[in-house]
């Protein structure tokens, strides 16, 4: 059966109330902020409490779809006017069988704007969507939400394995309660307190900062692993694309990095990246620091120091701007920074607790690549009806 949008759903676009960058700046807290592209920052108070389907209205990752344009929102939010605010009418409707439709489904002749693409909520309504019967929707939403409930376990298990590497460079190297630390007493630094015998060094005495330019455009029909700012808030792994479509200068990675974004230091973007065995050149955007080759510290131990909480920060009191969703820390001003240089036994020993913990997340992180490839792979066969929802393909791949 197909019938137009509208009938499977309830419009709450009037409720939705947009808030300048200046207005969320002095109303920071800790209810999602939501845009076209999903949460766009967090501020002290919600309009919308319970589970929607946003879907983008305006930008252009409605004609290129390198992003998802609809995504759930469950709970208490605040929504801006860059996305439609929907919900699935009971037993009509599954509102994870909807996402996963708009998804796949081509919007060629509902989105219009060349310069600015736009999907209008009449255009939207009108959108035809065929749809089974909904106890076989609410089926396919089941799979959906099994397997979004299973990354976002992962996530929360990638991110206790790397905040006990940052608590525990904190632990040892901030609060300075590291094995032995009895037998240290503190003298004053230009840091404040440090253990007796311990230095000050500076970051760009002890790591290297890499600037080898490329432009990708350049070898238009190449693929590139692209390690780019919305890739890192999409789900932390590079992007592949064609050289053609990369349409900025970047910087060549090799071998084992770590990527330190200078945008909007006050939410810092950390990104280890290890392209030795990558089958693809791989690139970084201009707007990360790319450390590589350190000159004694092991790289584990550089992830705990930019990522620990002192570190970050320092850097965030340092960038400047015209808005706070703008502000960019300055290569100098990071390399300069101030850090502790400890004995080079304590390092070793730090580097080998937590580069286990490491490796373990970033095994998870490919897990988690796998789960939304084999999603979205299997998505579209199970929306189209070309896939039964018992077939035993599911199963294999933990959809």
């Amino acid at each position: 059966m197909t019938v137009p949008f509208e009938q499977l759903v309830e419009f709450h676009d009037r409720r939705r109330i947009p808030l300048s960058k200046q207005e969320r700046h002095q109303r920071p807290g800790t209810f999602p902020y939501y845009g076209a592209q999903g949460i766009i920052d967090s501020i002290d108070d919600y309009i919308f409490d319970g589970r929607f389907l946003l879907i983008a209205e305006d930008g252009e990752n409605l004609r290129s779809r390198k992003e998802p344009i609809a995504f759930i929102a469950d709970g208490k939010f605040w929504v801006n006017n860059h996305a439609h605010v929907v919900r699935a009418i009971d037993k009509k409707a599954d509102a994870d069988f909807l996402r996963a439709y708009l998804e796949f489904h081509p919007l060629k002749g509902f989105v219009t704007g060349a310069a600015q693409p736009k999907l209008s909520q009449s255009n939207l309504k009108s959108l035809p969507v065929t749809v089974p019967p909904f106890d076989l929707q609410f089926k396919i939403g089941e799979r959906v939400r099994a397997v979004d409930g299973l990354i976002e376990q992962i996530g929360r298990q990638i991110h206790i394995l790397e905040k006990t590497a940052q608590l525990l460079y904190d632990q040892r190297f901030t609060c300075f309660l590291f094995p032995g630390h009895e037998k240290f007493e503190l003298v004053a630094s230009e840091l404040g307190p440090i253990p007796k015998g311990w230095a000050i060094s500076s970051l760009g005495a002890e790591i290297e900062l890499k600037r080898q330019n490329i432009k990708p455009y350049e070898s238009a029909d190449e693929v590139f692993d692209h390690y780019s700012i919305p890739a890192f808030d999409a789900h932390r792994r590079p992007k592949v694309e064609a050289g053609s479509d990369i349409r900025s200068g970047k910087y060549l990675l090799s071998g084992q990095s770590i990527l330190v974004s200078k945008l909007n230091p006050r939410l810092p973007r950390i990104w280890r990246a290890d392209v030795t065995n990558g089958s693809r050149r791989a690139v970084a955007s201009t707007e990360f620091l790319v450390l590589s080759e350190p000159m004694r510290w092991p790289l584990a131990f550089i992830y705990g120091l930019v990522s620990s909480t002192g570190f970050t920060s320092a850097l965030a009191s340092t960038a400047g701007g015209t808005s706070t969703s703008h502000q960019r820390v300055k290569p100098a001003d990071v390399m300069a920074t101030a850090i502790v240089d400890p004995p080079s036994e304590l390092v070793a020993n730090y580097a080998r607790a937590v580069e286990p913990i490491l490796a373990m997340a970033d095994v998870l992180l490919r897990q988690v690549e796998v789960l939304r490839e084999s999603r979205d792979l299997l998505l579209p066969r199970l929306v189209s009806g070309e896939l039964d929802i018992s077939d035993s393909d599911l199963e294999a791949v933990g959809v």
